[in-house]
């Protein structure tokens, strides 16, 4: 009888034993990078091309289906054809959009404790900027310069999964779509002078569809 009970005793530890390591496994804490191509939809998606994006993570678990966190990111978008040059001249045009998010997700069980898919919603601000350079090939106008900068909030819905690749390490995966709305019709740029005029934006919302991949680190 004492025999049998001490064998269920360490049955039970073991079986606990391999549950707590699981949950160190996962780990509360994840930080890691990921690079995302990005394709921009509606009025602006006639301006911009699609583009890489950059990204920066933080995360804390709460519990093993909860985590809180932020994430930094960049982005870099070219011109489409909308930018096509004429016998004046031609422009070159550069895209971008900083951002700065704070994030929560929900995990769920699967089949697989290393497979961890999940559903996000990130909200902050961004930073949207547009440089435009008019080169000129011809005698009767100079080159010309324009800066617009924009300051908006913002949000980005998220599904993907982590997968645990080791005790340490987590590949990401998710398809991401960022939504930055009420741009007005025209907004202040800057000449090469530093002067300040009226220009025509020709969109009032960015959406940003993409597919994103990553490497975490958790501890």
């Amino acid at each position: 009888m004492n025999l049998r009970y001490l064998l269920f005793l360490v049955a039970m530890l073991g079986f606990f034993s391999k549950g707590n390591a699981q949950y160190y496994k996962d780990g509360k804490f994840l930080i890691g990078a990921s690079v995302g191509y990005q394709y921009p939809l509606g009025d602006f998606g006639k301006q911009a091309k699609a583009g890489p994006s950059f990204k920066a993570i933080g995360q804390m678990m709460l519990n093993k289906k909860i985590g809180v966190g932020a994430e930094l990111g960049y982005s870099i978008l070219g011109q489409d054809d909308f930018w096509d040059g004429n016998n004046l001249g031609n422009f070159d045009v550069n895209y971008s959009i900083l951002s700065a998010q704070l994030k929560g997700s929900f995990y769920f069980d699967t089949w697989d404790r290393d497979f961890r898919p999940y559903a996000s919603l990130a909200f902050g601000y961004f930073l949207y900027r547009n440089e435009i350079d008019f080169i000129s090939t011809s005698g009767s106008r100079g080159n010309q310069k324009r800066t617009i900068k924009e300051n908006k909030v913002g949000l980005t819905p998220i599904v993907g999964f982590l997968y645990h690749l080791s005790d340490q390490w987590s590949f990401d995966m998710n398809l991401r779509y960022t939504y930055i709305p009420d741009f007005p019709n025209s907004v202040d740029a800057k000449d090469e002078l530093g002067e300040t005029y009226q220009y025509y934006l020709g969109f009032d919302k960015i959406s940003l569809p993409e597919l994103s991949i990553g490497l975490f680190y958790r501890f």
